[in-house]
């Protein structure tokens, strides 16, 4: 079941759940969820990628500096990986799922989540990828997406990945957890 954005407030203004939310999100939140927003934007470079069942690598990735305007330009035909500002620290028998805003796709910018079981303690990472023929210019701290919060039932196993704490990639073989 989702829960209400008004219902988990109090557990955020704890300090628990969801770190470092605007003030537009604990006064008057919208919806079913969250809004994230922005804190950098990494390029996916080179390297390959792989994913074995004992290994994995990503491609390097190199952190971008915005513009005087706090803007990142994203060029045609290439992807990113967006960092929130928002780090979370999900309890157990709750899971966040992420959805984009919708003006990255009513812009050609797709956007590529994963689910956020509990126990990830952190901010979270997304892929855009510009597919317009324009460029594509985001500000830091714009809202670019929402997190919806739901109760997971029975037992679960918590989080013991890798990426914990916002690691953006991995671009040496390393073993799998």
């Amino acid at each position: 079941m989702i829960q209400s954005p008004m219902s988990l407030l109090e557990l955020i203004r704890e300090g628990k759940l969801i770190k470092n939310l605007s003030a537009r999100e604990l006064q008057n939140p919208e919806g079913v969820g969250f809004d994230l927003q922005l804190a950098n934007l990494s390029r996916i470079g080179s390297g390959s990628g792989s994913l074995r069942s004992t290994t994995r690598r990503t491609p390097d990735s190199e952190f971008l500096s915005a513009d005087n305007d706090g803007c990142f330009r994203m060029e045609p035909g290439r992807s990113y990986l967006a960092t929130t500002i928002e780090e979370f620290d999900l309890p157990e028998g709750m899971v966040a799922l992420f959805y984009p805003r919708s003006t990255l796709f009513r812009s050609g910018i797709s956007f590529s989540s994963s689910v956020l079981p509990p126990g990830y303690i952190g901010p979270m990472t997304f892929a855009l990828t510009n597919h317009h023929i324009e460029a594509f210019e985001i500000e830091i701290g714009a809202r670019f997406a929402h997190a919806v919060i739901q109760l997971v039932s029975g037992d679960i196993g918590l989080y013991r990945g890798q990426w914990q704490g916002g690691r953006i990639s991995q671009s040496t073989d390393e073993g799998q957890v």
